[in-house]
């Protein structure tokens, strides 16, 4: 009766111990190193990715960078699944967005073009403020990646006078934001 009461005093101690060790989880936007992670790039000539393109670009060209955003989703459609059946939204030609339930009303707003590195590559981002933000971020962080998948983080705050800067932290989504068909 001793031997079982044993086992059973160190089956519930094994359990209590592996359950109050919070698991590592790898999307955790603290560690700078995971799939999630997103930083801005400040300065050089790099190459960059947008949508299916590439181009060497000086990083600190916010011209040149938003000439490139503007020709890859002006005028854009965006939908809810790669099989391009259903459409969630648009991009103007200014690259503001809208939804599909609302095709009046900005939903989110072009504010500027970043260049960020993610998955150790460098992508061409576009900072954009939500009109209809439900948060306490309305900021939101886009890059089109080299599939056309739209991938968004939010971050930056609630004032819409404070433009996120290379220091804000971006949390990604866990939901893809859309698909574009030519990218």
């Amino acid at each position: 009766m001793k031997i079982k009461k044993s086992y059973l005093l160190i089956i519930i101690l094994a359990l209590i111990i592996s359950c109050s060790n919070p698991s590592t989880n790898p999307d955790n936007n603290n560690n700078q190193n995971t799939s999630s992670s997103i930083k801005a790039v400040t300065s050089g000539v790099h190459t960059i990715q947008y949508g299916s393109q590439t181009s060497e670009i000086d990083v600190t060209d916010k011209a040149n960078l938003q000439t490139l955003w503007l020709a890859l989703v002006g005028g854009q459609t965006v939908y809810k699944a790669k099989d391009y059946a259903s459409v969630s939204g648009n991009f103007d030609n200014n690259a503001n967005y809208y939804d599909n339930t609302d095709k009046v009303n900005i939903r989110t707003k072009f504010i500027e073009c970043i260049v960020c590195e993610y998955n150790s590559k460098k992508y061409l981002a576009a900072v954009y403020w939500d009109n209809k933000n439900t948060m306490p971020s309305a900021y939101r962080l886009i890059i089109i990646d080299e599939t056309g998948t739209e991938q968004a983080w939010y971050g930056g705050g609630s004032d819409e006078s404070v433009i996120p800067d290379e220091n804000t932290q971006w949390t990604k989504y866990d939901f893809v934001f859309g698909y574009l068909k030519e990218y």
